[in-house]
């Protein structure tokens, strides 16, 4: 499967540092962006993943730079085998939940360090769709875009905008770490578009202005700017890939 990537981690307009951070193949984004074209192989793994480090939480930017070093090295390790895929994958999120709980745990932290992850990953011939919180992964094909995770939160406290929307699934942030792992073997087309999240773009733009903007052709830095001119209020990761063969 070839792949045409954009990949862009910002601050935002907002705050003073970036709790987000992207994945993409290995290659670790924050404050940054890339753009490239690959073959996913059918002998190997590759990858694109985004972390959103949790705000209000100490050290939200150690959380996702660690919870992607972390996935990076089990891959390359082999210690995600293709067959037992989910199993491992499972546990090794779970290991870094506990990591992250440790280290908030060591450092008397109040409220321990915690991250999203969302993604996907191509691995010895097949495809699979990964998620925990409420970052996102959407499919765009034939003009309609279509969320394929689902948001772990509940309405917050009414009346407070603050507590809005709560997580009650992570990495990390005195969570187990639960994560949801489907199959997209055979749910990818030439033609399609994944796009992949924080919630700094899907809370500033709505999903019927990215079906839109992408239906015109929008690229990652158009997006990126509708997200500031939304308000930019957090954090902003996005991941573009175009499958073109």
């Amino acid at each position: 499967m070839k792949l045409a990537i954009q990949a862009i981690c910002n601050v935002g307009l907002v705050r003073t540092n970036n709790e987000d951070a992207v994945s993409v193949g290995g290659m670790f984004l924050r404050d940054n962006a890339t753009s490239l074209s690959v073959d996913t192989p059918e002998d190997g793994f590759f990858y694109l993943l985004v972390s959103d480090g949790m705000g209000g939480h100490e050290n939200g930017e150690e959380a996702s730079e660690f919870a992607l070093g972390e996935i990076k090295e089990q891959l390359a390790l082999h210690q995600i085998r293709p067959e037992t895929f989910e199993d491992d994958i499972r546990e090794a999120v779970h290991y870094i939940s506990y990591k992250l709980n440790g280290f908030a745990a060591e450092r008397g932290q109040a409220r321990p360090m915690g991250c999203t992850l969302t993604g996907v990953i191509w691995h010895y011939g097949r495809i699979w769709l990964i998620n925990a919180g409420d970052s996102r992964t959407y499919r765009f094909r034939g003009g309609m875009l279509r969320q394929l995770t689902t948001d772990e939160t509940e309405r917050g406290v009414t009346g407070n905008p603050e507590a809005s929307k709560l997580l009650y699934n992570c990495l990390g942030g005195g969570a187990e770490g639960n994560l949801a792992i489907d199959s997209l073997d055979g749910k990818l087309l030439e033609g399609d578009t994944l796009l992949i999240c924080s919630d700094g773009l899907c809370d500033m733009v709505s999903d019927e202005d990215l079906e839109s903007a992408l239906e015109r052709g929008a690229d990652a830095d158009e997006l990126l700017r509708m997200a500031m001119d939304g308000g930019g209020v957090d954090n902003t990761s996005i991941i573009l890939a175009r499958i073109t063969a």
